[in-house]
């Protein structure tokens, strides 16, 4: 079979109602011949079959060239389907079986018939490798031997010779046809997968994404299956029968749907995979498969060696443009809704890698809400956008909460304003970035890191919150522990899944105690020294070309890498507070509902302590007030919560204060 020799689509009803007559020509032409080798003198004489004209090619020619049937092989279909369709056909059969050498009272032809009564007949139009059977066109089933058993033509078969487009029963519920798209890909990767599918049967589009994501693999086959202007077969690989034979007809099955629905088949496969014989059932069937084929979230290399009749093209689908996504996710909407959400929806996309599928729920669930209060919109669709991308970072880092606001912080004047400017980078990006053309005109990376140095308590992730909240972004903070690995190279891949989920979200990404990674590269003294080294230039490269916001804390700026310092674009000092700040600090720590007695804040204040402490010794002394009387915060229980806070940082009491 020649899967890529397709007929051309044919013009709607003209070529049916032309299909049907031509086809009842044949049918009658049928007859005549039958008539005659019966010696039938009394059967009218019927006139040749009509030729075919140069814009019309009958199902039955189509068929023809697509299973490479000889004449006889082309006449046997033409007999079965006629037996189904032409009534006198049919009683015609019915006579001359009753006059055959088997002498059977039956309509139904055998195959003995057939090479009796056709025309340039061969025996091996019966064996299982010959398209008759190969493809299932005809059944030939009973108890008999072959050649006498009855013939009946396909379903599928038959209705594709009347031109009725019904997908084989035995598909439904396993496969998706999906008609070819208005698509007008202009995408490479689109281009050079259409060109493999379309130069040779054997050819396999194997596709993949750097987060497992499906929806711009389908995006990418869909763009691909519209050059080529054929409909796409989708199937699940979780959803294929686990018994080989089945596996197998459900193959062959395929393969025939494809050619004759101009289509080629699309397997779908999960990552991380559900169901551990789901990848090994996909790759059995295509290595069954003849035709061109797609699999999406392709299993890895080594996995396909085993197809070895196949040419393999691997591709990494790239996201879809934010324009084309907002497209297809305004379709359906009404003018003036489309135009809002259009401008609702500008600068979340550029801070935010949403899905396709996504994207189309967020406008759903938007437009919900503020349907009472449509200047609500912009927020509601922020908000939602920032939300559907967390998945794959939720995985990987732990997500802070941010409440606090820059009025929140006890910094002085310089501090604050740098930490402003942060968050107005953030805020400004696209238009500096995109609008006023800085990407373009800067070739290095577009990342901003920020160094926050200072004692532990001094209010460097207080400061990350706030810069967090002011970009209304969310914040995640590394677990170091869970990304540096004693293993060789492990370090850098746990890094790289960070990164590549963090560009979709497009959070902050915190690094407490920066100098655990970034410290001074070593002298290479042996491999581990060499791959080491290797990680901290990989880390540099990778926080350069984050398009978000990286900020590093560390107490031992002189323990950094001067490489990595002269890649910092804004360190932030967080001195130790004065006792003016402390007063102010100890005075924030004690919410407006909580029952506070007379306090010695200015006494307190003399106290070196940084503001975690003094959160830390505020919340205690409220648990020791609530269970001593569950009164007032008194004196009492904030100096024996000092006295703790003291004990716990091996730290003499100073003899001042309260």
């Amino acid at each position: 079979m020649n899967m890529h020799d397709r007929p051309q689509a044919q013009p709607g009803l003209d070529w049916a109602s032309r299909n049907q007559q031509w086809l009842a020509a044949q049918f009658a032409a049928l007859r005549g011949r039958l008539a005659r080798q019966l010696r039938d003198t009394s059967a009218d004489a019927e006139p040749p079959p009509p030729e075919c004209g140069d814009d019309f090619e009958p199902a039955l020619d189509a068929l023809t060239k697509l299973f490479g049937l000889s004449a006889f092989e082309r006449d046997v279909v033409l007999l079965a389907a006629g037996v189904e369709l032409d009534s006198a056909l049919r009683r015609l059969v019915g006579v001359a079986m009753t006059q055959a050498p088997e002498a059977i009272a039956s309509t139904q032809p055998t195959f003995n018939f057939a090479m009796q009564m056709l025309t340039e007949p061969h025996w091996d139009a019966l064996s299982p490798l010959r398209p008759l059977r190969r493809w299932c066109l005809i059944a030939c089933e009973g108890h008999e031997a072959p050649p006498r058993r009855p013939i009946q033509i396909d379903e599928r078969v038959l209705h594709y010779l009347t031109g009725v487009a019904a997908m084989d029963a035995r598909l439904i519920g396993l496969v998706r046809c999906e008609p070819v798209g208005s698509i007008q890909p202009d995408t490479p990767q689109a281009n050079t997968i259409a060109h493999a599918l379309g130069t040779g049967a054997a050819a396999l589009a194997a596709l993949g994404h750097a987060r497992s994501e499906i929806e711009p693999q389908r995006d990418l086959a869909r763009a691909a299956l519209a050059c080529l202007g054929a409909n796409g077969l989708w199937l699940h690989a979780r959803d294929l029968p686990h018994d080989p034979r089945e596996l197998a007809e459900i193959a062959r099955l395929l393969d025939r749907e494809a050619a004759l629905s101009d289509a080629i088949i699309a397997l779908e496969l999960d990552r991380p995979i559900e169901a551990a014989d789901a990848e090994a059932h996909a790759i059995a069937l295509l290595a069954h498969l003849m035709g061109p084929a797609i699999v999406l979230n392709a299993p890895e290399p080594t996995r396909l060696s085993r197809l070895r009749q196949r040419r393999i093209l691997r591709l990494e689908a790239a996201d879809a443009p934010a324009a084309a996504r907002q497209v297809a996710a305004l379709r359906g909407l009404s003018r003036e809704q489309a135009a809002a959400l259009a401008a609702a929806l500008r600068p979340a996309l550029r801070q935010f890698n949403v899905p396709a599928a996504d994207l189309r729920l967020v406008v759903t669930e938007a437009l919900a809400e503020t349907q009472a209060d449509p200047a609500l919109l912009g927020p509601a669709v922020w908000r939602l956008c920032r939300a559907a991308v967390r998945g794959g970072l939720d995985a990987l880092a732990q997500r802070i909460d941010s409440r606090v606001v820059f009025d929140d912080l006890v910094a002085p004047p310089v501090v604050t304003a740098q930490l402003r400017a942060i968050a107005n980078e953030l805020q400004h990006r696209p238009r500096v970035h995109g609008d006023w053309g800085f990407a373009a005109h800067n070739g290095r990376g577009l990342g901003t890191a920020a160094l926050f140095v200072g004692e532990s308590g001094t209010g460097k992730t207080y400061a990350a919150e706030a810069i967090a909240s002011a970009a209304a972004l969310d914040l995640y903070r590394i677990d170091l522990a869970g990304v540096v690995s004693k293993y060789i190279g492990e370090t850098e891949k746990n890094l790289s899944r960070l990164f590549e989920a963090a560009e979709t979200s497009g959070a902050i990404l915190l690094f407490d105690e920066a100098d655990a990674l970034f410290g001074k590269r070593s002298e290479v003294r042996d491999s581990h020294d060499r791959f080491a080294n290797i990680e901290i230039a990989y880390l540099l490269q990778r926080i350069e070309t984050y398009r978000g916001l990286v900020i590093l804390t560390t107490n031992m700026k002189s323990a950094l890498d001067r490489a990595f310092l002269r890649r910092i674009r804004y360190v932030v000092q967080f001195p130790y507070p004065d006792a003016a700040a402390r007063e102010t600090l100890w005075r924030m720590q004690f919410p407006a509902d909580a029952p506070l007695g007379e306090v010695d804040f200015a006494g307190l204040a003399r106290l070196q302590l940084t503001g975690g402490n003094i959160r830390a010794i505020a919340l205690n002394a409220a648990f020791l007030a609530a269970a001593a009387s569950g009164g007032r915060i008194e004196q009492d229980a904030i100096n024996a919560a000092v006295r703790a806070e003291f004990s716990k940082l091996e730290r003499p009491w100073p003899g001042v204060g309260p």
